[in-house]
């Protein structure tokens, strides 16, 4: 089973978004370099550029595979033993696959399912293959969508 989703959500952005962005970001580098904290401002110097990057690129279309042997998201294979637990949201008005991976960095996935009976379907292979844990949108999810990204 196969299908596409995209990264995110985009909004266009006005100049004075990038500008608000900018001197916020130059402010509180400054500030941290006035107090001698150089690695607090290498870290928003990297993190406020790469929220102006991912604020400016355009959604991306990614490929989801489910076959036997595991999850394969735009050619990266995740076998059915990374997994830890999915959960799929098949009440919701827009189904939602979320799926938690084993490992120390493990990353938490939330994928937009096509339509409701997509929902049974991939839940009904998943279970076979893996436990079935209830869970929602991660907190950097939530974050993102507060700042509009």
């Amino acid at each position: 089973m196969s299908w596409t989703v995209i990264s995110h959500e985009h909004h266009e952005r006005s100049a004075d978004w990038y500008w608000t962005l900018g001197v916020g970001a130059l402010a509180v580098i400054g500030i941290s370099i006035f107090f001698g904290n150089l690695l607090f401002a290498v870290v928003i110097a990297l993190g406020s550029a790469s929220i102006g990057f991912l604020a400016a690129r355009g959604p991306r279309e990614h490929t989801v595979y489910i076959d036997n042997r595991g999850l394969s998201i735009d050619g990266t294979r995740y076998p059915f033993s990374a997994i830890h637990s999915f959960w799929v949201e098949h009440e919701a008005e827009d189904p939602r696959l979320f799926m938690t991976m084993r490992g120390v960095l493990a990353p938490h996935f939330s994928l937009e399912l096509d339509d409701q009976s997509q929902a049974e379907v991939v839940r009904t292979h998943l279970k076979q293959h893996v436990a079935e844990e209830e869970q929602g949108p991660h907190v950097g999810e939530h974050l993102a969508q507060i700042f509009g990204l």
